[in-house]
């Protein structure tokens, strides 16, 4: 069965982390259990899993081990425990633990906040992959990074209760002030923000809104949001919510929290930067400025192979314009350029930074999406190719908005692949 990620358990208790195994498996998740933690950091060092979910008998101290080993710092770790108190909550922070979750927590809380790590692995593990793919076009790349020290990090405070929370957080952030939920929206299109709390004495009726839509925004999806509620906590984790704390909060506990969450954003600034290091030489495509056809045959044939051999997702996905030929005709060779440069951008930026897109034919461009399901997969597909559609590009010496056809296809990874057929099955579903 295809797996969303692979889960190492750390847990004396034979009975919990049975029951935790079963329930992991409800979503998808393959998990495997070590009774101590001896067996754990050993496994964490050989197969190096997506996630770690650390219970008993010293949670702390083992991930504490686990984020000092060089071979594991990587590996995202949440602490399991009975109660989640605030001197747990400090010495979490202080031991490089990734989240601390209650045990007693439902399943919809439990994969909303596992889901985050899961990708912020599967940003790792692409650092690595387009790392060795670079090393065959004499391309030096980062294959692994970690958090910037020292960065002062940029919180967005939303809401009419957001200013006791600064006197809290101040001597750590750069604070900007929102006191509602329009203004805000705006102030995130204009900077970076590092994570953003919702405080409302009152709350509005389009917070769940507004954490829905900053969560479906290509710029935002992964902006870390803590909600400040006395409302229902789950279907703010549906919404789009990355914690949900109660009010009132311990001081303590919220700035646990938020330091957590900016550690986790600032890092995946530093990877989406790594990434780029092997967009270059002959690992890029002179004209369109993503990646090269070869190596997109070098990165997917591993990918590809890692994915079967893993039972992992990998959807492909082929953006065609088929009437940039039209442009080519009647305004010449450096508009049709200009405008396929542009489309290719577009693609990029309305991608995750561990989505890759490269140069595949004139005016066409695959992607590949990492660990990423098919039905997920469309539903990118088809939210870049309506950008597209509607967009009125300004192409160089053209003196009217150019329209963009866009054709489609889309495909997913099975066991019997190979590389030109997984390429062929995508490619004819264009449409």
């Amino acid at each position: 069965m295809i797996r969303l990620a692979n889960v190492l358990i750390v847990d004396d208790n034979s009975g919990h982390a049975d029951a935790l195994v079963q329930r992991l498996g409800l979503g998808n998740y393959h998990a495997v259990v070590a009774r101590d933690a001896a067996h754990g950091l050993s496994h964490a060092r050989q197969e190096h899993p997506d996630l770690v979910l650390a219970v008993s008998p010293d949670p702390i101290s083992f991930s504490a081990a686990l984020k000092t080993d060089p071979a594991s710092c990587d590996i995202p770790v949440i602490v399991i425990a009975e109660t989640v108190t605030p001197d747990l909550c400090a010495r979490a922070l202080e031991a490089g633990v990734d989240d601390v979750i209650a045990i007693q927590c439902d399943d919809d809380e439990l994969f909303a906040r596992m889901r985050p790590l899961v990708r912020l692995a599967t940003m790792h593990a692409e650092l690595r992959y387009r790392a060795e793919a670079a090393q065959g076009f004499c391309v030096v790349a980062r294959d692994r990074v970690g958090a910037p020290e020292n960065a002062l990090p940029a919180i967005l405070l939303i809401g009419d209760e957001a200013a006791r929370a600064q006197a809290i957080l101040a001597d750590f952030c750069d604070i900007t002030l929102s006191d509602n939920l329009y203004e805000a929206e705006g102030l995130l299109t204009q900077r970076n923000f590092d994570a953003a709390l919702i405080a409302f004495d009152d709350e509005p009726e389009g917070l769940l809104g507004f954490c829905s839509q900053v969560r479906n925004n290509p710029r935002l999806f992964n902006l870390p949001m803590v909600v400040l509620s006395g409302a229902d906590a789950v279907e703010a984790y549906r919404r789009g919510a990355t914690r949900v704390l109660p009010r009132p909060v311990d001081a303590v506990v919220l700035r646990s929290v938020m330091l957590t969450l900016v550690r986790r954003q600032q890092l995946r600034w530093t990877i989406r930067g790594a990434l780029n290091d092997s967009l270059q030489g002959a690992a890029r495509d002179e004209e369109t400025g993503v990646y090269s056809r070869a190596f997109l045959d070098a990165f997917l044939a591993n990918r590809l192979e890692a994915a079967k051999s893993q039972d992992r997702h990998l959807a492909v996905v082929f953006f065609a314009s088929p009437n940039v030929d039209g442009v080519r005709r009647q305004f010449g060779d450096d508009a049709a350029l200009h405008l396929t440069q542009q489309v290719g951008q577009w693609i990029t930026g309305l991608l995750r930074a561990e989505d890759l897109t490269a140069a595949y034919g004139p005016a066409e461009f695959c992607v590949v999406l990492p660990d990423t399901p098919l039905a997920e997969a469309e539903v990118v597909m088809h939210r870049i190719a309506g950008v597209l559609a509607y967009t009125d590009f300004a192409v160089r010496e053209v003196y009217q908005p150019v329209k963009v056809w866009v054709q489609v296809g889309c495909t997913d990874s099975r066991s019997d692949d190979d590389m030109d057929s997984l390429l062929a099955r995508a490619r004819k579903n264009l449409d």
